[in-house]
C-alpha cells in the first residue's frame, strides 16, 4: 500500500513540476532523484550483503532493511516516471533498426 501512496504523491509532484519548470530542468530533477535512490539502494544492499545475517537481527540491521525497502520502492516509482518522461528516446532506441553504417561509427 505504501508504494501506491508513493506513486500518487510523486505523480502529483511530477504534475506540479511539469507546470512550474522547463522540460529539460524537470528531466534533470527526476533523473537525479532516480540516480540518488539507486545509489542509496546500492549502498543498503552492499551493507546487507557484506555483513553476516543471523536469524535474529538487531535494530541496526532492521533499519538497513527498512532503508532498502523504502528506497527500492522509491526507485520503482521514480523509474516509472523516468520511463514516461524519456519514452520517445527509449522507443526510438529500442524500435529503430540499426544498419551497418551506424555500427561502424566507433
Amino acid at each position: 500500500m505504501m508504494e501506491l501512496y508513493l506513486f500518487v504523491a510523486l505523480f502529483l509532484i511530477y504534475l506540479l513540476t511539469s507546470f512550474m519548470s522547463d522540460k529539460a530542468v524537470m528531466q534533470k530533477i527526476w533523473l537525479a532523484a532516480f540516480l540518488l535512490c539507486f545509489v542509496i539502494t546500492a549502498i543498503a544492499v552492499s551493507f546487507l550483503r557484506l555483513t553476516s545475517q543471523e536469524v535474529m537481527m538487531n535494530a541496526t540491521e532492521l533499519s538497513w532493511y527498512y532503508i532498502l525497502y523504502l528506497f527500492a520502492s522509491l526507485m520503482v516509482v521514480l523509474g516509472l516516471i523516468n520511463i514516461w518522461m524519456f519514452r520517445k528516446p527509449i522507443f526510438r532506441i529500442l524500435l529503430t533498426k540499426t544498419t551497418k553504417d551506424e555500427d561502424d561509427d566507433d
